[in-house]
């Protein structure tokens, strides 16, 4: 299907558009592709309450970050600007841009905006995982390691995303997908945006949902349950962002 809607004025799409968290050209691209798809609604992949707690506590955090990462800097003697590493736990600790792309894309447009994702998963990862983010030792183990660019690691990712979307990585998919589908709370997680998703597409008399999240729930077939795979009956449309190229 070409980009714009149908010319029959009932019709709905479903698109599905894969991003790689934390990309820093995520925001023009998003910008160009939802400019040329013309949602009429975006889903976004966060939580009420990873937002909720990110716009509460993330300039402080980031504060904090710093304050270690250039402590640690002087005593390592190196440069933490050099560090990709570094700037991906910021933009990990900032309001996803993809929230902040759709965000302005429904406020200029008059399209309806969504929060989509389990809370509940997010308050295991935020607290789980963000601690040992922002601890000394491990960001004095990042400051070990050799410098890597921010923009040649989601390069890569997108890669791999593009690889597996595609016709030859369709195999690879089941062995990729393991580690993330034999979790509980990342089924219970799927199965919760996937009902939301199909709600909402079902509310809609007419136009394009668009779904903006990490290109993992993109996956699919054999991929352990996915938001896609979730989602087939209503055949959505899949579109990787580094190109906005049309995976299936």
């Amino acid at each position: 299907m070409e980009a714009g809607l149908s010319k029959d004025p009932r019709s709905k799409e479903l698109i599905l558009i894969g991003t790689v968290h934390r990309d820093p050209g995520g925001v023009v691209k998003l910008r160009r592709l939802l400019a040329r798809e013309r949602p009429a609604a975006v889903a976004v992949e966060v939580s009420p309450y990873a937002l909720s707690y990110r716009l509460r506590n993330g300039r402080l955090l980031r504060r904090r970050l710093m304050q270690r990462v250039k402590r640690l800097a002087e005593d390592l003697d190196v440069s933490w600007r050099r560090w990709g590493q570094i700037r991906a736990i910021q933009a990990q600790l900032q309001v996803p841009f993809e929230y902040r792309t759709a965000q302005k894309y429904c406020r200029d447009t008059g399209a309806t905006l969504a929060c989509i994702d389990s809370s509940r998963w997010s308050k295991r990862w935020i607290h789980d995982q963000w601690q040992q983010l922002l601890k000394r030792e491990n960001l004095r183990s990042l400051l070990q390691q050799l410098p890597e660019d921010l923009g040649d690691e989601v390069g890569r990712g997108y890669q791999l995303a593009a690889r597996l979307l595609g016709d030859g990585g369709q195999f690879l998919v089941s062995t990729v997908a393991r580690a993330w589908s034999v979790d509980s709370l990342w089924q219970q997680r799927e199965r919760e945006m996937a009902l939301v998703l199909e709600q909402f597409y079902g509310g809609m008399q007419k136009g394009r949902l668009a779904y903006v999240g990490g290109w993992q729930h993109l996956l699919g077939p054999n991929a352990g349950g996915t938001l896609f795979e979730r989602l087939g009956h209503l055949q959505p449309r899949r579109v990787l962002l580094h190109n906005g190229d049309r995976q299936g």
